[in-house]
Formats: C-alpha cells, structure tokens, sequence
C-alpha cells in the first residue's frame, strides 16, 4: 500500500467529510489536494513536525464540536516527539492523529527514517501514555477501521516509500489559512 492509497481511503470514508484536517508538509498534502481538496483541509507549506501539534491546537480550540484528523509523517513525528506526551495529556475525544510510517523521509529525497530501524512508533505512543494506538499494514484493515464511528486516538500505517506524481499546490497560504478558517467558524 502507498501513502496516496491510504490518503485515497481516508478521503471516501465518512470522517474524512465531516472533520477538520490538518495534513503534513510536502507529499502528504500534494498527494491529498490531488485526491480531493476541501476548504476544511489545512495544507501544510512549511513547518515539517508540527501538523499533530497543530492538529490538537485545532481540536481543543473548537472544543469538540468538529472531528479533527491530522494527518502526519514518521520523520516528522519523529522530529516532534514531544507531541506525544502532549496528546497523551490533553488531547480531547475528537483528536486523531493519523500516521502514514513509510520508513522515510518522502518529501526531503526519501532517506531512510529511524522506523525502517529499530524504532518502533507503536511504543513510542504507547511510552508517551497514549491509550487507543492501532497500526494498520494493508488496506483491508485500514477500511475497517474507517468504517468505524469514532477513530482511535493514534493510527499508525505502514506503507511502501513511494511519492506519487502530483502537482504542487496551487493555494497560497494565506489563500488555506482562510479557507479553513472559515470552515473552523461557519462548521462547513
């Protein structure tokens, strides 16, 4: 499975129509945009690390009223490790963190990521104190999962190292801060 297959079934199912999301820098949200783009989106441009913190920020600002799904990366969970404790302490029920653990660093030239080591995410948010951690290895089991009505906290997906062919966002940042936003207010 690739990330733009998980991205694929995360956008048909339900959560992914009525949750605010925050996507990862670089291919991740490219691979997004490209699927379906959707003003409750917030692409990250920048800040590599950061969309599971912001992702919280979002979720305890709207204070439960949306589903707020942050989509991440390995290495940049990685580079942010401390988000976990954070979560695990104060993430509230409509927080998800979702990550796509492809063993690298996809948008930065694919560099090996420490999990294709001996790094295990699993136990790392486990470590951290966060309860409901599930990691998925095929498509089957990620459609299961997303059948379900509330998602677990933390969802870890392993796939294949692989970016697909996509075109660079055409939004400015202002132009996605905006946008979602307004999707944050009006609960669009």
């Amino acid at each position: 499975m690739k990330r733009i297959d998980v991205i694929e079934e995360i956008v048909k199912s339900r959560h992914h129509q009525n949750s605010l999301i925050v996507s990862n820098i670089g291919y991740c949200s490219r691979e997004l945009y490209s699927v379906k783009d959707s003003p409750n989106t917030f692409y990250m441009l920048g800040s590599m690390g950061l969309a599971s913190s912001i992702g919280l920020g979002v979720a305890l600002a709207t204070h439960g009223e949306k589903e707020v799904i942050a989509f991440d990366g390995d290495g940049s969970v990685l580079m942010n490790l401390g988000t976990l404790g954070t979560i695990a302490n104060f993430a509230p029920e409509n927080y998800h963190l979702l990550i796509v653990d492809n063993e690298s660093h996809g948008s930065t030239g694919g560099q090996e990521s420490l999990t294709a080591m001996r790094t295990d995410l699993v136990k790392l948010a486990k470590a951290a104190g966060i309860t409901g951690v599930l990691r998925i290895r095929d498509r089957y089991n990620l459609r299961l999962v997303l059948k379900r009505p509330r998602l677990p906290k933390v969802i870890i997906v392993e796939c294949t190292h692989s970016n697909a062919d996509v075109p660079i966002i055409p939004l400015s940042s202002i132009e996605i801060k905006e946008r979602f936003m307004n999707s944050c207010r009006n609960g669009e």
